[in-house]
């Protein structure tokens, strides 16, 4: 209409929505009840970490055709099986630069499972808890837990989320949050291949601030009320992280970082995760997804395992390099494993393998961990674990890796949530019920 003038607005829609990335409420001010938190007993966490970096090879890597490689008629000769270690070998066609770096590496070859079934099987790996219905929305993630540990000595410089979690879908892979903690532990999601274009540029900064400005005035008359203030609150946080010009630092890669990372998702966010470690500014807890290890069929087609055991092994062979050479690998703690194995043996009929929960491997560096040695052991098809290899004497689960997890980033992992909605305490770590699962704890045999 001729005369009138065209105000500039900032719909909270849009404040969430630019970019391709969803922001998550990490500055949120405390908004729920205190929660009652208590330990059981006393331990001595290692407090040797500072940062956790938590690989996911989501859909459960073949532990046989990678880093418990066992060798039959099955093995394509370019995997190129070669002994690296005294005790170890690895598949060199597959991982080159890791087998450089074995000396960094512990490999847990005496993992189990739980679940083998993907949605059941990954939130156990996320949350260390079996998935019970009632309790799915209560519970909160290793990140989470992670996040509201560390709130007491978080920094007023800090300006970084103590959770981020790169590169999930939905689905089966998708990330699990806070659950009954509050709102600011809720974990920063970011797609890599997306982008970040929720940091306002410095040109666009002016134009930005007059529209939050605007918003805040119209806002300014509505009736506020406990809900109303919980909102405030979380769009302080989105805004506050969308002028932070040290964010878009922490979030800016050289064509050339990308390309020695391998120039992919994963090695993209491997290197984010080395600059979030790097900036030192309140981020605790780093899971990155590496998706595609579901490989019922055609395991050995050159675009299904060769294509991710080749992006793994650059992102994160680098990832380690960077860590090491700028000090930080010390003080990061760095896990690399999926949810459960595949079968071992002869392929399917399908040319693929399927699920399978008693016995796969991890991955372990950094944070005092004594690399070039194999824990545990299975047997010649890799369908059973044959030695345990640590003090349990039973198989080690994702709770071993858990409370191991906790202890080198100095958190009692006996502590208990005794105050949650249903009422029902929720455990750091809790014992399997009806098994032989018993007093699950740290994996000491990782730190020598």
């Amino acid at each position: 209409m001729p005369g009138r003038t065209h105000l500039p607005t900032l719909t909270r829609r849009q404040l969430f929505q630019i970019g391709a990335v969803g922001v998550s409420g990490y500055y949120l001010e405390p908004l729920v009840r205190p929660l009652g938190v208590s330990a059981k007993e006393k331990v001595r966490p290692r407090g040797t970490a500072e940062h956790c970096i938590f690989v996911n090879l989501a859909g459960g890597a073949s532990h046989v055709d990678t880093f418990d490689v066992k060798e039959g008629r099955w093995l394509p000769a370019d995997f190129d099986v070669r002994t690296v270690k005294p005790g170890i070998r690895m598949p060199f066609g597959l991982f080159p630069m890791l087998s450089e770096r074995i000396g960094h590496l512990a490999l847990v070859r005496s993992m189990q499972a739980w679940e083998n079934e993907h949605i059941r099987a990954q939130y156990y790996l996320q949350v260390a808890h079996s998935p019970s219905p009632s309790r799915l929305k209560e519970m909160p993630s290793l990140g989470s837990v992670i996040a509201s540990e560390f709130a007491p000595r978080r920094r007023a410089t800090d300006y970084l989320p103590p959770y981020v979690a790169m590169n999930f879908t939905s689905g089966a892979f998708k990330v699990i949050g806070e659950g009954c903690l509050e709102s600011g532990y809720t974990p920063l999601a970011l797609e890599t291949e997306a982008g970040f274009d929720f940091v306002v540029s410095q040109s666009e900064l002016p134009r930005f601030r007059r529209r939050w400005e605007i918003l805040q005035k119209f806002d300014g008359a509505l009736e506020h009320g406990r809900y109303a203030e919980d909102f405030q609150a979380y769009y302080r946080g989105a805004h506050a992280m969308m002028e932070s010009p040290e964010i878009r630092k922490v979030l800016t890669l050289s064509e050339e970082e990308k390309k020695r990372y391998g120039g992919t998702q994963l090695g993209d966010a491997c290197a984010l995760a080395r600059n979030l470690v790097r900036a030192n500014a309140g981020t605790r807890f780093i899971m990155i997804s590496h998706k595609g290890w579901d490989m019922h069929a055609k395991i050995y087609a050159r675009d299904v395992q060769y294509k991710l055991a080749r992006e793994l092994d650059s992102a994160l062979a680098n990832l380690l390099k960077d860590l090491e050479e700028s000090n930080l690998l010390d003080k990061t703690f760095v896990c690399c494993l999926g949810e459960f194995g595949r079968t071992p043996g002869e392929l399917t009929v399908n040319q693929g393998r399927d699920h399978f929960k008693d016995a796969f491997t991890g991955v372990f560096a950094g944070a005092g961990t004594q690399g070039g040695r194999a824990i545990g052991a299975t047997d010649e098809l890799g369908m059973k674990i044959k030695d345990p290899g640590w003090h349990k004497k039973r198989p080690i689960y994702i709770e071993d890796v858990a409370a191991s997890i906790y202890s080198v980033l100095g958190i009692d992992w006996t502590k208990a949530i005794t105050n949650t909605p249903s009422g029902r305490v929720f455990e750091y770590i809790e014992n399997q019920s009806g098994t032989d699962f018993i007093n699950p704890g740290e994996i000491s045999e990782l730190f020598g």
